[in-house]
């Protein structure tokens, strides 16, 4: 299961090479966690950033990097795949460690 899951965040990464696309997607998925949470306090809330999550994605995409969201084609890798990559940044931003890319390239 681990080797499917660094497969997928290693083509998650490749459709997401552009460092304002980057960006652009970590508060993307900042506003859909928050999103998640306000699912269960106020739904107006909810929706607006849900709608943040999805314009500031489709702006990385098709702006900066010139392709078309992976949600598209794979929805559920774009899904758990981008999730994925938000915590583990996270994580990378506090403990200022980098973790993503020693973890993708190990061999499977």
């Amino acid at each position: 299961m681990l080797n499917r899951v660094r497969k997928d965040l290693r083509y998650y990464l490749q459709e997401h090479q552009n460092r304002n696309n980057l960006i652009l997607h970590y508060f993307a998925f900042l506003s859909a966690f928050m999103a998640w949470i306000f699912l269960f306090i106020n739904i107006k809330i909810m929706l607006v950033l849900a709608l943040i999550h999805y314009a500031l994605s489709w702006i990385g995409h098709f702006y900066y990097e010139g392709n078309k969201p992976a949600a598209f084609r794979y929805p559920h890798i774009g899904f758990y795949a981008g999730f994925t990559w938000f915590f583990i940044k996270t994580i990378e931003i506090i403990t200022r460690k980098e973790i993503i890319h020693p973890w993708i390239n190990q061999q499977d």
